[in-house]
């Protein structure tokens, strides 16, 4: 069927609108899972880690797998120089945990104090405040934010947490993974990304998965490039 002039001119809209709803909060930092968050071709990067890495793989679908035993730990770590105000976000389904709440975690963490999600296969807790009842078992969006003292925590976009900070840590910046050595635990994430420019909402700054095709400039374009070619 021949495409009319009002047609493509309410296409050339909407792809507009598109670009122009990209939210103006973005992540600072993209972990996408296709290597061990260590490894060296990460260049910059690389995170830090935190016992050994030995016991993480990369898995055929492109997720970080960990399977740690009781005598290792594997938590990975990014520094940062002001750690009060952020955002973590990440794609995890946790199939066991056996120890410390801290065995699986994700959070933010300073002198001040530290803001862990704590995993596990029925539940996320914020660390020592609160309990909310999951099946990890399935992949799930869990978000951490820390602002200043108060925490909270979000799963699938939804808030379900509200706590405080913890005593203070001799780290800053963000962490994620296995905690504990005297825990056991097999977990996989699928991506982390985090921003420290503020604690936002799902609402604020819409979780990583829904605008991963829309984060730049470049791949509006191409999307553009590829409607006009069908005219």
């Amino acid at each position: 069927m021949k495409r009319t002039v009002g047609t493509l001119s309410l296409t050339l809209l909407i792809v507009l609108v598109w670009i122009h709803e990209v939210p103006a909060q973005s992540w600072d930092f993209v972990y996408e899972g296709n290597e061990i968050p260590d490894d060296p071709v990460l260049g910059d990067d690389a995170w830090n880690v935190k016992g050994t890495s030995e016991i993480s793989d990369i898995t055929d679908d492109g997720e970080l797998y960990l399977d740690d035993p009781s005598d290792k730990t594997c938590h990975f770590l990014r520094d940062a120089e002001e750690a009060s105000k952020g955002t973590v976000e990440a794609r995890v389904k946790v199939l066991s945990q056996s120890g410390a709440a801290y065995t699986i975690l994700m959070g933010i963490e300073d002198a001040v104090g530290y803001a862990w999600l704590d995993l596990f296969p029925d539940r996320v807790e914020i660390d020592g405040d609160g309990v909310h009842n999951v099946d990890m078992t399935e992949y799930h969006i869990l978000r951490i934010t820390r602002d200043e003292d108060v925490v909270t925590a979000y799963v699938d976009d939804v808030e379900v947490l509200k706590g405080g900070l913890r005593a203070a840590s001799d780290r800053k910046g963000i962490i994620f993974g296995s905690g504990s050595t005297g825990g056991t635990g097999e977990h996989y994430w699928d991506y982390v990304v985090y921003t420290l420019a503020g604690a936002f909402s799902p609402e604020e700054l819409p979780n990583y998965l829904s605008t991963a095709s829309v984060e730049s400039i470049g791949k509006a374009a191409a999307c553009w490039g590829m409607i006009k070619s069908e005219y």
